[in-house]
């Protein structure tokens, strides 16, 4: 796997963080309410990435 390095301001640090977290909760939702379970475990794979970014950016979500 590649890694990449990306210089973000505070300002736009602050911005992603927000967006995640905005998403992450819309996640959570989405997983609750499906019952197919390729979709549920789909959805379930984007949350975990989510957490693994917003814990990158040095804000960690339980």
């Amino acid at each position: 796997m590649t890694e990449t390095q990306l210089t973000l301001t505070a300002e736009e640090r602050d911005y992603l963080v927000g967006l995640l977290e905005t998403v992450l909760k819309d996640t959570r939702v989405e997983e609750h309410r499906t019952r197919t379970p390729n979709y549920r475990a789909f959805v379930l794979h984007q949350e975990d990435l989510i957490v693994k970014l917003l814990s990158k950016l040095g804000h960690p979500s339980g």
